[in-house]
């Protein structure tokens, strides 16, 4: 027993003298004056440290020798050996200023004296993939810090803001800084996934701040074609975007560091600014320093890279600093990582076979030994690009067609399958590419441990942060199933609906869990006003019935009076959605109501509303519709889309009966009005439609198909068949094909190009009416509701064939086309395009339509249009396009 003590005992002293001791320090210029943005390297156990911005660190370190590599941008890295004991250490570093040099051999005259930045890019850009795949797996530590300190919030949103459910004086956090800290494993798993497991967490940042959204960064590649969203400046196409300049050379004895200025061609959100860092020969990341900005926020992001292992550089530290002012509301924030890699595995069955000739650093095993192949022997194809390789890095200097080749090369040579099987497949997965999961008792770690695990030194008012939270939060109150979120929680009020307000202003009634009731509102009660009809005085109800996750029934009821007319207007249509996988829908229909003659093109009768009681212009035909319409939509492939539908419409003319309008302007006739050129008849016709887009790509989600892109053009064509059904009814005979091919290609992040075309022509014609014909979609008015792609915009209204036509619309759409080239212009938020259209029909030769657009964020564009009819120009006008309008109007169908 006596032995057993005394083992114990020796073995309690042995563990307390190898415990970590804490290694304090700052970092400073030959001024004393801290620098900012700091790093240090620990190469004994690949771990790095970022300093704050008064230059200060800390960490924890058993005791033994470390060899540590202070670096910050602007000085000359120095190492340092620190010797551990058994107590903590303070140390001071003084970093010099770099004095750099640019030899004559580097900056000597190239090909059409381009800069030598483009020499290094290229050879960059080429190797890009490699350093992509290179990782097959490794198992790290990151500590992460982050702060943001709101100095502004209008008034209206302080007034709207709660805290936690709190009435808390949200102007207490205003000038203060809110502060988060987390310490997390990680492991990463070619090709792109991360499982974070964080075991340490700390907060009083709003929830909306989470420590996962600091993550991404993280979890991005500057290897990658974007990084963190944003086009990175070693992706493929890089010179596009970017212009580069070498600002200087850094000789070091084991490598040489090129400092290279990245130069946007164009003021974007997507696009960065600022320096990278390469190496010489081996053309690694040693350091990215690159800004972006958007909407009056700008992120700096500096991540430094070292070399983890022989030949593989990781980065190593994070620091992100972002200054906000938008929509009144000023702010600013910080983020600190420091990462440490346990273990680092190379993929060494993606190295390309070519790899000592393609100029990349030999992969070596723990062991120090080269390993460069996986021994097995490669396919044709496979031998075909090495020796395509092998040819391209025996070259001094490459093109940037070249690079962009080897670029390709490359990845063809080291990309996973499973990045292959990825892109290739039809569907595309959302992977999820970073699981998190929060220890259970991440949130109760003590001082003690935090103190242990802290990289970066506490302020005395982040201390006050943390204990502001204690108090909103009650300290250790919160819910077990509320900590694996932050702790103070800043929201916007929104309070509920109550019955008279949805009955008042509308709303959605929750009848059963699956069966739900919206309702217009008393508000809604008027639905539109034209001159046949008056006001439409009534209601729209919306039933929906959710028979299970993917399948939904629904029945709309509409009844108004109108008030011109005095007559009741009715409509009902029901739908079903059977088959989610398939695209798979009925829908039925059937009303009385006054419809347009331009079924298939009309105009908003919203935007009609408005100009009628407004203005007092009709831009509508309107005629009396009783009918009944059935039609099935389903995919019987992939991307091949049935569409068939079948109806019967008894028509009548209609007269106007008001002529209201809030100028007292004299309104024309409706056409058609006449009962003699448009009698009474009723309508029969089947439509049969096929479309095929190959190669559709899809997304599912909650066990329905949508569709998202396809590189090839969509392919379509379309019979409709006008019979008589009813005895003694002159009813339209006629018989109508169509075809038509349409795409929208991404030319680029910044441009795309939009066309269709289309034509066809009339099998028979027996009897034709004012609905039969062919229509084309034509904006009448000055605001409407299409876009202005596949529109004609000058046309005359109601053009329309009865025997064949062609038709085509172009459009190039670009955010740097004329005015965005303007430097002064390049910050505010516009796109531009230009437009060609054009037609033939049987009544005209030829008519051509050309124009020119700008557009806002999506939400509205304003264009200028000129008409040629027979190469001869005959107008010109202006179109304001609101495509929010076909959101807000629910038309009835």
């Amino acid at each position: 027993m006596k032995q057993f003590l005394l083992f114990t005992l020796s073995c309690v002293m042995v563990t307390a003298s190898l415990q970590a001791q804490q290694l304090k320090g700052v970092i400073v210029n030959k001024q004393g004056e801290p620098v900012p943005n700091s790093t240090i390297y620990i190469y004994e156990i690949a771990k790095g440290i970022a300093a704050d911005n008064l230059g200060e660190f800390q960490t924890a370190l058993a005791p033994g020798s470390y060899t540590c590599e202070f670096r910050s941008l602007g000085y000359e890295s120095i190492r340092k050996s620190i010797t551990m004991g058994k107590d903590n250490q303070t140390i001071r570093v003084e970093l010099q200023e770099t004095s750099y040099m640019l030899k004559e051999v580097v900056v000597y005259a190239t090909k059409n004296n381009e800069d030598p930045a483009y020499r290094i890019m290229r050879n960059a850009i080429a190797h890009a993939p490699y350093y992509r795949y290179q990782i097959k797996e490794y198992t790290s530590e990151a500590y992460i810090k982050g702060s943001l300190t709101i100095d502004k919030i209008p008034g209206i949103f302080k007034r709207a803001m709660k805290v936690n459910d709190n009435d808390f004086d949200i102007n207490s956090l205003i000038g203060k800084p809110l502060v988060m800290e987390s310490k997390s494993n990680i492991r990463f798993t070619s090709p792109e996934t991360y499982q974070q497991d964080v075991i340490a967490l700390k907060s009083s940042i709003p929830r909306e701040f989470n420590a996962d959204k600091g993550l991404s960064i993280v979890t991005s590649s500057i290897y990658n074609h974007k990084l963190n969203g944003r086009v990175s400046p070693l992706s493929p196409g890089a010179f596009r975007f970017y212009a580069f300049k070498l600002e200087n050379v850094d000789y070091q004895p084991d490598h040489t560091i090129n400092k290279i200025k990245v130069i946007p061609r164009k003021k974007n959100p997507d696009l960065f600014s600022g320096y990278i860092y390469i190496l010489e020969d081996t053309w690694n990341v040693y350091i990215a320093d690159l800004v972006a900005s958007e909407l009056g926020t700008t992120l700096h992001y500096r991540i430094n890279y070292h070399q983890v292992q022989p030949s593989v550089y990781l980065p190593t530290t994070y620091d992100v600093s972002m200054t906000m002012n938008t929509m009144g509301v000023k702010g600013s924030g910080k983020y600190y990582a420091s990462m440490k890699y346990n273990s680092v595995q190379i993929d060494n069955t993606r190295n390309p076979v070519a790899v000592n000739h393609t100029a990349l650093p030999d992969a070596t095993d723990e062991s120090g030994k080269s390993d460069i192949s996986n021994g097995q022997p490669m396919s044709p194809k496979q031998q075909k690009i090495s020796d395509e390789l092998d040819k391209l890095a025996q070259k001094e200097d490459l093109s940037t067609k070249e690079a962009y080749k080897m670029s390709k090369l490359m990845s063809q040579m080291v990309e996973p399958e499973e990045v292959k099987n990825q892109r290739e497949s039809l569907e595309i997965k959302d992977i999820e590419r970073v699981k998190m999961k929060v220890d259970t008792l991440a949130w109760k770690k003590d001082s003690t441990f935090w103190t242990s695990v802290r990289e970066l030194p506490l302020r005395e008012d982040e201390l006050r942060s943390y204990q502001t939270k204690d108090s909103l939060s009650g300290n250790d109150s919160m819910a077990e199933t509320d900590r694996d979120r932050n702790g103070v929680v800043i929201s916007i009020d929104e309070n509920p609906k109550t019955v008279f307000g949805k009955i008042i202003q509308g709303g959605v009634w929750k009848i059963k869990p699956d069966l739900s009731l919206r309702y217009g509102g008393l508000t809604g009660g008027l639905k539109e006003y034209n001159f046949t009809d008056g006001f439409w005085l009534g209601q729209t109800l919306f039933l929906n019935w959710n028979i299970d996750k993917n399948r939904n029934f629904s029945v709309s009821p509409s009844l108004y009076y109108a008030t011109a007319r005095k007559e009741l207007l009715w409509h009902i249509s029901t739908s079903l959605n059977y088959a989610p996988m398939s695209l798979g829908r009925f829908h039925l229909s059937a009303g009385h109501i006054s419809r347009d003659i331009n079924g298939e093109n009309g105009e908003s009768r919203l935007m009609n509303t408005l100009a009628t009681i407004d203005l007092g212009q009709n831009f509508i035909r309107f005629y009396d519709s009783r009918y009944m319409k059935g039609e099935h939509y389903i995919d019987i492939a992939n991307g091949l889309h049935l569409y068939t539908g079948m109806e019967i419409d008894k028509r009548s003319a209609l007269h106007n009966r008001t002529s209201f309008n809030f100028i007292g302007k004299d309104v024309p006739e409706n056409i058609p009005s006449d009962a003699a050129s448009y009698p009474d008849h009723t309508a029969s016709n089947i439509t049969l439609e096929l479309s095929y887009t190959p190669r559709y790509r899809y997304r599912v989600r909650e066990g329905r198909k949508w569709y998202v892109s396809s590189k090839y053009p969509t392919f379509s064509a379309a019979y409709k068949k006008g019979a008589g059904l009813f005895a003694d009814n002159p009813a339209p005979l006629y018989g109508r094909i169509s075809g038509a091919v349409s795409q929208n290609i991404k030319v680029s992040p910044f441009e795309e190009i939009d066309y269709l075309f289309s034509g066809g022509t009339f099998l028979s014609s027996d009897r034709l009416y004012m609905n039969d014909l062919k229509y084309f979609r034509n904006n009448q008015m000055l605001f409407t509701a299409s876009d202005f792609n596949r529109s004609f915009n000058l046309l005359e209204p109601y053009t329309a064939s009865g025997e064949w036509w062609m038709e085509g619309h172009l459009n190039y759409q670009s955010m740097y086309l004329f005015l965005k080239n303007l430097p002064f212009l390049q910050r505010f938020s516009f796109d531009e395009a230009i437009h060609l259209h054009g037609l033939s029909t049987e009544n005209r030769k030829l008519y051509l339509e050309g124009g020119y657009s700008i557009g806002f964020l999506g939400l509205g564009r304003v264009g200028i249009f000129t008409g040629f009819t027979d190469k001869k120009f005959d107008r010109f006008g202006v179109r304001l396009s609101y495509p929010l309008w076909n959101i807000m109007e629910r038309p009835l169908k």
